[in-house]
């Protein structure tokens, strides 16, 4: 189930939003089912030219051997594809997946909201594979002093799933990221039949706590639990991460409030909080923590999200 982790929450969206504030990202709607787009003329044949979710192409002429990944979610891709001896830097301390990843150097720079651009360059990397949004100075900076970029945001489980096959093509590793795509496939489909059925339950996701924050329609994690077979009482917020307040979830009365295992110790530390024993969800025991490594990264892992959310929506089914 699940598994709880003391861990700094509020530092991760800290950095995100920083991330967002200095390097001028803002919020991008993209519409289910995008993926970025290329063209080879043999499936992970080089060189290959692929498009990344920035709108630029990228060309590599040969597979890619020294790698960077500023993301988590990038570096378990990178190991699920049998690539993790080719990752020579990554984004910080929340790159901790499989344990191996640990022992990898952090290129993060002051403030940890950017990459340390003279570090990257003395690793001798020759692809940073992005997963945050905004920073268009550094990744020109890099690509200026001839270091490939490629960016990839997933915004619904689909993406995920295509961006891993997209990291396939571009790193060579096309039948590794085809097996781990038909697994994550196979899943998904396993989990959306066997909710189909079942009436949908109202639910509320708390991405972290003080302030209550959640998440909105177009982001990934608001997708799991839509494939889960929730409507979250969060379909009408315009931003990705919306703070809400204990006064609303009282009058919209959620049936099951999930928490991210970062953001809450326990259901009773939930059902503890000054107001939250209103809600129908915290009232009827329906709170249930999510790992949070698993729901946040839109990586292979996901996918168990997927299922522990399902699990709590519909215990009856699992």
């Amino acid at each position: 189930m699940v598994v709880v982790r003391t861990r700094n929450l509020a530092g991760l969206l800290a950095a995100l939003a920083l991330v967002a504030a200095a390097c001028g990202g803002g919020t991008k709607t993209v519409s289910p089912g995008k993926s970025p787009t290329g063209s080879a003329s043999v499936p992970g044949s080089f060189p290959v030219t692929l498009t990344d979710d920035d709108g630029v192409a990228v060309n590599l002429k040969a597979p890619p051997r020294r790698i960077v990944t500023w993301a988590p979610s990038n570096t378990e891709i990178l190991f699920a594809l049998g690539l993790g001896s080719r990752e020579v830097g990554d984004s910080g301390t929340f790159d901790d997946y499989p344990p191996e990843a640990k022992a990898i150097p952090h290129v993060g720079g002051e403030g940890g909201v950017t990459p340390d651009i003279e570090k990257i360059v003395s690793l001798r990397a020759d692809l940073v594979l992005n997963g945050f949004e905004g920073g268009q100075d550094w990744k020109r900076r890099l690509r200026q002093l001839g270091v490939p970029v490629f960016s990839i945001y997933a915004t619904t489980l689909d993406d995920a799933v295509n961006d891993i096959v997209t990291v396939g093509r571009l790193t060579g590793a096309t039948g590794q990221a085809a097996l781990v795509a038909a697994d994550m496939r196979s899943k998904i489909a396993a989990v959306t039949a066997a909710v189909a059925t079942e009436p949908r339950v109202s639910c509320f996701f708390e991405s972290y706590y003080p302030p209550l924050t959640s998440v909105g329609p177009h982001t990934f994690i608001f997708d799991v639990l839509r494939q889960a077979g929730c409507d979250p009482v969060t379909a009408k917020a315009k931003d990705d991460y919306p703070q809400w307040s204990v006064d609303q979830l009282v009058k919209e009365s959620p049936a099951v409030y999930l928490a991210a295992s970062e953001s809450a110790s326990s259901p009773n530390a939930v059902a503890e909080r000054p107001g939250f024993k209103g809600i129908e969800a915290v009232a009827g025991g329906k709170v249930f923590l999510v790992d949070s490594d698993l729901v946040t990264r839109p990586g292979p892992r996901v996918v168990e999200a997927l299922e522990d959310v399902a699990r709590d929506l519909h215990p009856s089914v699992f």
